[in-house]
């Protein structure tokens, strides 16, 4: 059964994997891609990564405490991060680091992630089993002290829906009888720092970035990356155009007249499409069509982030590094954007 805090365990896993692979190489490449050991050893940081999976199942498998999984997800997203982030040196002889099918497996790991997460949200909780199973792990808590607000308002939901169950009698019994020991249990007192923190930092935006000023960052994001996107058509014409004259040169390598290199064909139509898409929307933004300038805006970066920087990797790792960067850092906005001013009129 999957357990009821999954999706958030599984989300921060994802965040530790993504932070340490785009951490690591910026790093390799701004240090000269340094090797700690010298001589005869070389200490690979999958090795670190290894040993990180390996204190991490530890961790899972001795504690059972309500630090264990955010502290595991930790582990494991960095562990792997580290790990696959040499998985160019296992799949060729030479041990290339380099090669240019790491990226994009190195992405697509990321992504499968990301896809464990959604389907984690899917998976139904109303049967009897699901909601004993979620009961018995949020019960987990009360033996670390007073239980959190949310765990104690979840638990006595799950154990209500399970007392109703009248298919597995035992279940409901379960559920009856836990339950006068969940109210009489302590709650912790609800803190007020996060509370004051979260208020500070609305009213810090609301100061810096009022609805005209978020519009106008986000529209000259959308217009910026979306015409750096629109290079790809040109690339695109030129691959499809096959003329001798015109020469492609893409990082320090260029292309022989008159070939089509399948990732660079995709990649080069992917970002015109993305460019189109993030045009529009600044376009769509900047004349007050505020519902439809963001969401093309979110396509397009759906777009670029979950198919065409695979293709992208493949060509230039480094640079799809710093595009991804970029294009979350747009989603982000796009998102808040639609949180701040257009949820209410939804």
């Amino acid at each position: 059964m999957v357990r009821p805090d999954a999706v958030r365990s599984v989300r921060l896993l994802a965040v530790a994997f993504g932070v340490t692979v785009v951490v690591t190489r910026l790093y390799l490449a701004l240090t000269g891609y340094p090797q700690i050991g010298g001589g005869e050893y070389h200490l690979a940081h999958a090795l670190w990564g290894g040993l990180l999976l390996l204190a991490g199942g530890v961790v899972a498998v001795l504690w059972s405490n309500r630090w264990v999984h955010p502290a595991t997800a930790v582990c494991v997203g960095v562990g792997s991060g580290l790990f696959v982030d040499e998985v160019g040196k296992f799949i060729t002889r030479r041990n290339d680091y380099f090669t240019p099918l790491a990226a994009p497996i190195i992405y697509s790991t990321f992504l499968a992630v990301l896809g464990v997460v959604v389907l984690a949200r899917r998976v139904p909780r109303g049967r009897p089993r699901e909601l004993a199973h979620a009961a018995a792990a949020r019960l987990k808590d009360l033996a670390d002290g007073p239980l959190r607000p949310s765990t104690r308002t979840a638990l006595l939901r799950d154990l209500d829906a399970l007392g109703g169950q009248r298919t597995r009698p035992d279940l409901a019994a379960f559920a009856d009888a836990v339950r006068p020991v969940i109210e009489a249990a302590p709650v912790e007192a609800p803190s007020d720092r996060v509370g004051r923190v979260r208020t500070a930092l609305v009213r810090l935006e609301h100061v810096l970035l009022p609805r005209w000023a978020h519009r106008l960052l986000l529209a000259a994001g959308a217009a910026v990356l979306g015409l750096l996107s629109l290079v790809g058509l040109a690339v695109l014409i030129a691959l499809l155009s096959a003329s001798p004259d015109v020469q492609i040169v893409l990082d320090d390598r260029t292309v022989a007249p008159g070939t089509r290199p399948p990732a660079l064909v995709v990649a080069s139509a992917g970002e015109a499409v993305v460019g189109v898409l993030l045009v529009l929307a600044a376009l769509a933004l900047l004349v007050g069509r505020d519902r439809a300038g963001t969401t093309l805006c979110r396509a397009g970066l759906v777009i670029a982030l979950a198919g065409v920087n695979v293709a992208l990797g493949y060509l230039d790792a480094e640079l799809v590094v710093v595009a991804v960067v970029v294009e979350l850092l747009l989603l982000v906005a796009a998102t808040r954007y639609r949180t701040r001013f257009l949820r209410d009129h939804e």
